[in-house]
């Protein structure tokens, strides 16, 4: 038996805990800059149709021509960017498709230990290193959501796609289920089970999809749905903005305060929850407040974050509230006074106050 007094191989010393902070660090700085890689290229896919199916689906099955099909007329007829996780099967199929209709064949892979191949249909490529990022990209990017026959992986997306409609996180957008023969089943235990039985979803969730076998159908359900301008929806990046909106910029971080006189208004509640899209991590307190707390590797980075917060502060002409705990926290609280509730002007500072942040997780110098 080995003896517990036998000293550690060097290699595998423990970590201390200020190599655990910096790891995690480090790691929310690569979440970070991944969120904003995938929205950057979204944005240049604004018309888009995202397939979901499995990777296991051989060329000659039916499924595999209907998708490579449907890929062709909405890429060629309607002008969607079709876009997949970029693997084999229906990703393949709808990729081919789209391809051969000189449109966007747009693949979200993933780097992963054992290489997971490419289908060598893909026009346009963004790989991820974390599941979770991929999965926000596939699930926020489309004016639709087309869904062959798959296994788990189809389920959990089509699932999550759901209950983001549901609950108003992503407009309701067609959500189609190609295939009845392999939906129905599905549909009767929502339908029976979910539905009367158990009185767990209310009836208006059974529109919240569609299922459709007819190839012309599908298409003309889908180039009816609305296309809406820059990024969409969702609470995972900031710039999920419509840039149509100009009351509601596009990128806060690189807009300016204006001067609040005594006596505006303050923002309606449903107008900060807008904003709220806009800026990691913060708490909206009574509509009145946001409020967030800072923890940092040591005092020095600390100090760097409340100075560098300053010298925005004084630049933009509006000042946060902050105070500084132990010796490397700092609460931060927004609010516009003048008008005694919140004002564009906190969600910009918010911005503002993040990309600091975050270049000091990312080790960049600060001016």
């Amino acid at each position: 038996m080995e003896d517990i007094n036998t000293p550690l191989d060097p290699k595998y010393k423990p970590l201390t805990v200020a190599e655990i902070h910096d790891a995690t660090r480090k790691r929310v700085s690569l979440i970070t800059k991944e969120f904003k890689m995938g929205f950057d290229f979204l944005v240049k896919h604004p018309k888009s149709v995202t397939f979901f199916g499995s990777a296991r689906t051989p060329e000659d099955n039916m499924y595999y021509k209907k998708a490579e099909r449907l890929g062709y007329r909405l890429a060629k007829e309607q002008g969607f960017s079709v876009i997949t996780g970029g693997g084999p099967g229906i990703m393949e199929a709808a990729h081919k498709g789209a391809k051969e209709a000189d449109g966007h064949a747009v693949g979200f892979t993933i780097r992963l230990p054992k290489e997971q191949a490419t289908n060598k249909f893909v026009t346009d490529e963004i790989m991820f290193h974390y599941f979770f990022s991929r999965k926000v990209m596939l699930s926020f990017a489309a004016e639709a959501y087309v869904y062959f026959p798959g296994g788990f992986g189809t389920l959990d997306e089509l699932f999550e796609i759901l209950t983001l409609v549901q609950t108003g996180k992503i407009p309701h957008v067609p959500v189609v289920l190609v295939g009845s023969e392999f939906w129905d089943p599905l549909v009767s235990y929502i339908k029976d089970t979910l539905y009367e039985n158990e009185h767990n979803i209310s009836k208006e969730d059974l529109d919240l999809f569609t299922v459709l076998d007819d190839e012309d159908e599908i298409v003309e359900l889908i180039g009816k749905t609305p296309v809406r301008n820059g990024l969409r929806h969702g609470r995972h990046g900031e710039l999920e903005r419509d840039s149509a909106s100009a009351s509601h910029p596009f990128d806060l971080e690189k807009q300016h305060c204006v001067p609040c006189e005594s006596g505006g208004e303050p923002l309606t509640r449903e107008a900060c929850e807008d904003y709220m899209d806009n800026i990691s991590g913060w708490d909206l307190i009574e509509n009145k407040r946001l409020h967030k707390y800072f923890v940092f590797k040591n005092f020095e980075e600390a100090m760097d974050f409340v100075e560098n917060m300053a010298d925005i502060a004084d630049e933009e002409g509006h000042h946060p509230d902050f105070s500084v705990h132990d010796w490397n926290r700092v609460d931060v609280t927004l609010s516009t006074h003048a008008v005694k509730g919140l004002t564009e002007n906190d969600f910009i500072m918010a911005a503002k106050i993040d990309a600091i942040e975050t270049d000091i997780f990312s080790g960049k110098k600060l001016e």
